[in-house]
């Protein structure tokens, strides 16, 4: 049933890489309500999603794939970033489900090399800049998706240079007993600045290892890098 609420495969853009994965909280329990998704809004413009629906059941996987759909309506309809979160907050408030939904939502100019952003309460992304440098990007959070009906989610846009990746988690990869989860997050933007690696698949690879051993996985994991490469077409071109 995850597999089949998560995308199938993620579009192929030019200008872009990109590596996602999703992983179970224990061993066998395999369903849950994170979730990722890359939208293609047109040739230049790319929407990375990552969000996460309370609980570990069937009614958190059913909101969760509703959740996406229509933030993939919203998007490939043109809306701004602040509107496809407000849209999509006004259905969820509507259908009452009962479970928090955190969200973070990145519209990607691929020829401006910018990316803006907009956040429901979801744990802030983190930037590797093309030096191996890395920061946790302030993105101001809006509520959690279906709580306040008149919501409204402040828009932050940032520089998006080639070679820069944007690491979009849920909070599973954050989150532990007895620890501090901001302490967490500057953490692991620490080690993000350490690891050697370059592209998005092996990153990847880097923060599931940081994540720990999944015999001792209490939540679940969504993870999504994106990556703008060198030589995007109309690069850093600005009107």
């Amino acid at each position: 049933m995850q597999q089949a609420l998560l995308p199938h495969r993620l579009p192929v853009t030019e200008g872009l890489r990109v590596a996602a994965r999703y992983l179970p909280a224990t061993r066998g329990m395999d369903i849950g309500g994170d979730f990722y998704d890359v939208v293609r809004i047109d040739a230049g413009t790319v929407a990375a999603v990552i969000g996460d629906v309370q609980g570990h059941n069937v009614a958190a996987a059913a909101l969760m794939g509703q959740v996406r759909t229509a933030v993939h309506t919203h998007a490939t309809a043109g809306a701004a970033p602040e509107e496809v979160l407000a849209r999509t907050n006004r259905l969820l408030a509507d259908l009452e489900p009962g479970l928090f939904t955190t969200c973070l939502y990145a519209r990607i100019d691929l020829e401006r090399g910018r990316a803006r952003l907009v956040s429901a309460g979801h744990p802030p992304p983190l930037l590797r800049r093309p030096d191996g440098s890395a920061l946790r990007v302030g993105v101001p959070p809006g509520p959690a998706l279906g709580i306040d009906e008149g919501a409204a989610y402040p828009v932050t846009e940032i520089d998006l240079p080639p070679g820069a990746v944007l690491v979009l988690y849920t909070d599973g990869l954050v989150e532990r007993a007895g620890t501090d989860i901001e302490e967490a997050i500057d953490q692991l933007t620490g080690r993000l600045a350490t690891w050697s690696a370059e592209g998005p698949e092996r990153l990847l690879e880097l923060l599931i290892g940081h994540a720990g051993p999944a015999e001792r996985r209490t939540d679940d994991i969504a993870l999504l890098l994106v990556q703008r490469t060198p030589g995007t077409a109309g690069a850093d071109r600005r009107p």
